[in-house]
């Protein structure tokens, strides 16, 4: 398909046209059409409604045409100093004087002409305008003038007065110069309306607002984002002056102070924006402002979308309620509130002893919340010095204090943003900074250490504790209205010795996690083991219980756990260099804690106690061997299976006496 011409060339006349069909050739960017004066605008008229970017024309004709009011650019196929010439010679030839009528800028350049032939041509100076033409020739004709030169118009006239005349004509290297001419502005139109819908594109699919002021206070740039807040179209707010579109604005002041602004709260129609305002200097003189904006709500959103993506960097709650392991009637009524406290937004306050998984409930609270799409950040408040606690809840600009990293850094409220902060051990939270934080939650408002800007921010607050604050509260320790500001939603959570036969659940998932990690053989417990695990106290809780897994999936090959065998891992339990498990019969309140470097009789309490647990072992490893021989018909592969033990152990195993 044959792209269409983009360059009109209207001719007055024919000879002019055959021209132009030269210079053009085999190219396909110009038509050109023959006519003149009000049939060539009506014509430019309909060039301009079917595409075409520039018209090129000629004397009284382009004039008409660029005065019509379109908007293309007209490109005047100027007279040329040979083709003055070149007339002039005509002339000489029908009469003795000559004389011209043309406009100011060619009678102008007739003094070269003069000087070249040595006569004074009778000129007239006139607008194009037919009046003025016919006056202009009245002239020459009073001043003796033989013969008239000029364009067609100027020519028509002269005859109609009973003069001679000669038509100027362009030669063919003004219309040369004139179509490429007509050529570059096209160009140049089409580099310039690449811009406009570019910079149109950007700032109408924005999120910011923008509005852009002469060095009056007239509005120059009203994009979209304006008209929606305004309420004002585009349209009717440029040319207008600032103050009567938006009165609160505030832009035209900077027209005088010449300062950037920054950060500024101001409104626009019935919305409350964050603007940024930036005075035009040229030369030292101000020419306009740029005033940009974004409504705070939607500046939210977009910063909650950042903070969204973070969760790929770890700030994620990892936890739902149904990885917690339990079937007890508390831990059972504890998922159950934590569940109802998920569907609401109000703070809640997890208390407990430490190690029994009050994070976890708080990552499960998050996830079944409407905000589990948004950031989970936590912190403890207990692992940190105040100095840099303070630092971490609320950030920090570049050179807050030494050693501040450069760009600063956003503190957790900021991060959490639109999800939920978890704030671990809340009661070792400093006195001083309680205030602070308090100030935050209840105004839902942030500023940086070294900062004077204000972040507004939108957070749902967990807070975990193993203290008993409301006694902490009497003391004088923590504040009072932080404590009610904490404590609207109240989640308990069970000591893992609450939680009867849960202990075998979780110690069965921790034992086999370990065992994986190891490579070994899973291991179940015997009825005395269990027994050994439901009995005990568990202090340290699920956390203890973890730990005391992993030492056991250390201690043990798998297969049928014994009861001494959990004893075991449950009693090394260091404590300054201490064994000092309650349980330990060789331990007495009176004797104290026996160590490993404590004589008892000669030798250590532990040391005894462990060999007599190695004796049991190997009686009950030989048993268990011998058992499982049989059940299989002797076969050492299928006993081996069933201890889940290697044929090759099995077989060093009875080479030894079944452990003696």
């Amino acid at each position: 398909m044959t792209e269409m011409a983009e360059i009109l060339f209207i001719s007055p006349y024919l000879e002019l046209a055959e021209i132009a069909l030269k210079v053009i050739g085999d190219k396909d960017d110009v038509d050109i059409k023959v006519t003149r004066m009000d049939e060539a605008v009506e014509l430019a008229r309909e060039a301009e409604r079917q595409g075409y970017q520039v018209i090129v024309s000629r004397g009284l004709t382009a004039s008409k045409i660029r005065n019509s009011g379109i908007d293309l650019p007209v490109i005047d196929l100027r007279i040329g100093g040979t083709d003055i010439l070149r007339a002039f010679y005509d002339a000489k030839k029908l009469g003795q004087r000559v004389g011209i009528v043309d406009v100011e800028e060619v009678i102008l350049g007739l003094s070269s002409l003069e000087k070249l032939t040595g006569e004074k041509l009778v000129k007239y100076r006139c607008e194009n305008d037919l009046d003025d033409i016919a006056k202009g020739i009245e002239y020459l004709k009073e001043h003796g003038v033989d013969v008239v030169i000029g364009k067609i118009a100027m020519a028509r006239e002269a005859r109609a007065q009973g003069m001679e005349a000669v038509i100027i004509t362009s030669a063919y290297e003004t219309v040369w110069m004139t179509i490429n001419e007509a050529r570059r502005v096209n160009q140049v139109r089409k580099q310039e309306k690449r811009k406009a819908e570019q910079l149109k594109a950007m700032l109408n699919f924005t999120y910011d607002g923008v509005i852009a002021l002469d060095r009056k206070g007239r509005i120059t740039v009203f994009n979209k984002v304006a008209e929606e807040l305004s309420g004002w179209r585009a349209d009717e707010a440029l040319g207008r002056e600032v103050t009567e579109v938006i009165p609160k604005a505030g832009c035209q002041h900077l027209l005088k102070t010449g300062r950037t602004e920054l950060g500024a709260v101001l409104e626009i129609g019935k919305s409350k924006v964050v603007a940024n305002r930036v005075p035009i200097v040229v030369d030292g003189r101000i020419e306009g402002v740029v005033t940009t904006f974004q409504k705070l709500d939607v500046l939210q959103k977009i910063e909650s979308n950042v903070r969204r993506k973070l969760s790929d960097k770890g700030l994620s709650a990892r936890y739902r309620f149904e990885d917690i392991i339990g079937r007890s009637a508390p831990v059972q009524s504890t998922i159950s509130l934590a569940r109802e406290y998920a569907a609401i937004d109000s703070t809640v306050l997890i208390y407990g002893q430490t190690g029994t998984g009050k994070e976890i409930f708080a990552h499960a609270i998050h996830n079944a919340s409407r905000r589990s799409g948004e950031p989970f950040v936590a912190i403890n408040c207990a692992a940190l010095p105040e100095s840099i606690l303070e630092s971490e809840l609320f950030g920090y600009v570049e050179g807050a204090f030494t050693g501040a990293r450069k760009g600063g850094k956003a503190g957790v409220f900021e991060m959490a943003h639109g999800g939920t902060l978890l704030l671990d051990e809340v009661g070792e939270m400093p006195s001083r900074l309680q205030s602070n934080f308090l100030r935050a939650i209840e105004q839902r408002e942030i500023m940086r250490l070294g900062d004077s800007r204000i972040v507004p921010i939108n957070v749902r607050l967990i807070a975990s504790t193993h203290r008993n604050l409301r006694e902490m509260v009497s003391r004088g320790q923590f504040r009072e209205d932080l404590y009610y500001r904490l404590n609207v939603l109240s989640l308990p959570v069970p000591t893992l010795r609450e939680r009867g036969d849960d202990v075998l659940l979780i110690a069965d998932k921790f034992l086999r996690e370990f065992y994986d990690m190891q490579g070994k053989s899973y291991g179940i417990f015997s009825e005395e083991a269990a027994q050994v695990l439901l009995d005990y106290g568990w202090p340290g809780n699920i956390r203890q219980l973890r730990n005391s897994m992993e030492r056991l999936s250390v201690m043990t090959a798998g297969g049928l756990l014994e009861a001494y065998e959990v004893e075991r891992a449950l009693q090394i339990q260091e404590f300054n260099g201490e064994v000092t498990d309650p349980r330990n019969p060789w331990d007495s309140p009176e004797a104290g804690p026996v160590t490993a470097a404590q004589p008892a009789n000669g030798a250590s309490g532990a040391f005894r106690f462990q060999e007599v647990l190695k004796q049991q072992k190997a009686e009950h490893e030989k048993e268990l061997i011998y058992s499982a021989l049989r059940e299989c018909g002797g076969s050492k592969i299928r006993a081996a299976q069933k201890l889940g033990i290697s044929r090759t152990t099995l077989w060093r195993k009875l080479q030894r006496g079944a452990g003696r």
